[in-house]
């Protein structure tokens, strides 16, 4: 598998992005108001699953960050690049004065459900975060209207929004110069910013200038993190076995390196591996066999349908997954699943959810008796897979 670990160098990459950008911005701009486009997540290295938690371009996140300048009337193109292999992003601009800190702790992506039979914990994810607001509009033809007063949040982008763009118009009653923040409310952390004037702002063409070094910048930084991840530790357990510990997912703080590292891992029959994840803004499991994309009943997240009385497994396909009137929910399971010892190619289990933040574990084991290759991956990031090969 040498190629999953061929290296592109950043900079070659960046004059296509670049193109991209500019060739797109183009089309979009040729009539009306100033237009934008602003990426969410970014298609990575040909071989690699970074996972860019990131806006191109991000305005003035950093010091030394080109801010990003806009007239007001502006319309805003929000495009979900789909060569990011696991993203899920909002992109949700916040009403005038209040902070992204002030929106992520008002905003939790997991929160409890409302009252009712089913034994806790009892959480699902914050149908807030997760679908669009306000709705019936968005796209190129009716652009949703941000006048600062209230949010305006494209939902999750791809999985949960009909289109891969999210189109708004800066309509601010004001004639002098504004900061409009905006953020993902899947990845707290992932943030942008805009500086609204009363002027025509900065060209198309600038942005697109800006959004290929940030993601030369950012892709160096992920390559870098990557190697450092790439290596395992053995240690002795005192019966003749030996725990070997590896790293499920490495960050940086624009890219999430969603790899099992390293992604063949050997070891001998008896052997324990320990997955310790290095994330910053992602969860992950490990869980066996590897499914690929398909449905797993030890999957983190799980559609239900909501009643009064507790919920009822989704039965159906989407966007209604066979609820009929009653409102779907993504009820969240964070423990372990199944068994510690790996015994087969066959057996399921997973680690649960682990993470470097929320109160979550960030390691988990499993054992390997017999020899033989066994799959596995996270089941909330389907690409992010990994072998550990058991010699006798």
């Amino acid at each position: 598998m040498e190629n999953r670990r061929r290296l592109l160098p950043a900079v070659a990459l960046a004059s296509l992005v670049a193109s991209m950008f500019m060739g797109t911005i183009a089309a979009g701009a040729s009539q009306g108001a100033r237009a934008y486009l602003i990426g969410v997540d970014a298609a990575g290295p040909t071989g690699h699953n970074f996972e860019y938690v990131d806006f191109f371009p991000r305005g003035q996140v950093l010091p030394n960050d080109p801010p990003a300048v806009v007239g007001n009337g502006a319309v805003l193109d929000f495009r979900y690049n789909v060569g990011s292999l696991d993203g899920l992003h909002t992109a949700t601009l916040l009403p005038l004065g209040e902070t992204p800190g002030q929106a992520w702790s008002q905003q939790p992506l997991i929160t409890g459900d409302e009252p009712e039979s089913a034994p806790p914990p009892n959480v699902v994810l914050n149908p807030s975060a997760l679908y669009q607001s306000p709705a019936n509009c968005g796209d190129a033809s009716h652009p949703c209207v941000y006048t600062g007063a209230a949010e305006v949040n494209s939902g999750a982008m791809p999985a949960f929004t009909p289109s891969t763009d999210f189109f708004v118009k800066i309509s601010l009653n004001r004639s002098t110069p504004a900061i409009v923040h905006y953020v993902c409310l899947i990845h707290p952390g992932m943030e942008a910013n805009l500086k609204v004037v009363p002027g025509p702002g900065s060209s198309p063409a600038a942005f697109a200038s800006n959004s290929a070094s940030q993601w030369a910048a950012d892709t160096t930084a992920a390559f870098a993190a990557e190697s450092q991840a790439n290596s395992s530790a053995v240690s002795p357990n005192g019966d003749g076995t030996n725990t070997v510990t590896m790293t499920a997912g490495t960050a940086t703080r624009f890219v999430e390196v969603a790899e099992m590292l390293p992604w063949n891992v050997a070891v001998h029959r008896g052997d324990t591996v320990k997955w310790i994840t290095l994330t910053q803004k992602d969860p992950h499991t490990v869980s066996f066999p590897d499914l690929q994309e398909n449905f797993s009943p030890q999957d983190p997240i799980q559609p239900v349908c909501e009643g009064a009385t507790g919920d009822t497994a989704a039965t159906g396909p989407p966007p209604h997954f066979g609820c009929g009137a009653s409102p779907v929910e993504f009820a969240v399971d964070l423990f372990p699943q199944g068994p510690t010892q790996i015994s087969d190619s066959t057996t399921m289990a997973s680690s649960g959810v682990i993470a470097t933040f929320g109160g979550l574990p960030d390691r988990y084991s499993f054992s390997f008796p017999n020899s033989g290759t066994f799959s596995y991956q996270c089941r909330i990031h389907d690409h992010m897979n990994g072998v550990v090969t058991v010699a006798p």
